[in-house]
């Protein structure tokens, strides 16, 4: 009688086993997918900024709309987008909140877990970025730096100063720049600044072209220089990176955007 309850028992759990798979997969498409989101940039519109991503609205009723781009801004929205795997043509979406007009549209990639879009928006147009070909023996960096307060050229570079020697090291990423374009520099990495030990210690510096003290804007150290710790500049045996990065005066200090999302690379 033992056995052929117990065989009862085992012809069930076979009979349920088929309806606990199927009850998995709908789980499993239920789930959906993800893409992780990204738009850097700048807003530099009279006007705050919507973003939507395909059905998906950040508005103001959003994180108490903490998604909105403020007017004059630097603009680093990320959301994770979930979505049903059989959806198609999905799009970004970026709106004026007061005009209604649509500043920018683009289509999400049809395939992938990351989407990221570069926006510079200045005068009521979009300024393109143009990054340039990644190159295997060095590296690519860029600055677009925003700045309405005078047309005095400046220099741009990397500085640290050895805590154990006193020695100040330097490397220069760009000379006599002109404000409000993008400038494009190679860096090779250097063995001042191999790892992010010392990009920690570092800064990223803007001075009056000719001189390493002069700070180029609002005459303020705090408005003419940044943390190279944040920058996630390439390391020392790293080539063929790409990085732009838009840099304004702010209220508080010098801004950036990076305008590149690069979540694999390792640190």
């Amino acid at each position: 009688m033992q056995k052929i309850l117990r065989n009862r028992l085992i012809v069930l759990l076979l009979g349920l086993m088929p309806l606990v798979f199927l009850a998995c997969g709908k789980d499993e498409m239920a789930m959906g997918k993800a893409m992780q989101v990204v738009v850097t940039g700048y807003n530099g519109s009279g006007y705050a900024l919507q973003v939507s991503v395909d059905t998906s609205v950040y508005d103001v009723t959003v994180s108490n709309g903490s998604y909105i781009i403020k007017p004059a801004s630097i603009l680093q929205f990320y959301a994770v987008h979930r979505y049903d795997p059989k959806r198609k043509d999905m799009m970004l979406v970026i709106t004026d909140t007061v005009t209604k007009a649509v500043v920018l549209s683009k289509p999400l990639p049809a395939a992938g877990s990351k989407a990221h879009f570069n926006f510079v928006y200045i005068d009521g147009k979009e300024i393109p970025s143009q990054p340039p070909v990644p190159d295997p023996n060095t590296n690519k960096l860029g600055f677009y730096v925003r700045y309405m307060e005078g047309d005095e050229p400046f220099d741009i570079f990397l500085y640290r100063l050895d805590e154990t020697t006193g020695q100040e090291h330097r490397v220069y990423f760009a000379k006599n720049v002109k404000a409000n374009g993008w400038v494009y520099g190679d860096f090779a990495g250097s063995e001042w600044f191999a790892d992010k030990t010392m990009y920690d210690k570092a800064y990223v510096c803007f001075t009056k072209t000719g001189t390493t003290d002069q700070w180029a804007f609002r005459d303020s150290e705090n408005q003419s220089r940044l943390s190279a710790g944040g920058m996630l500049l390439p390391l020392l045996a790293e080539r063929g990176v790409v990085q732009q990065f838009f840099v304004t005066p702010g209220e508080y200090g010098l801004e950036v955007s990076r305008m590149f999302f690069i979540p694999d690379r390792v640190r």
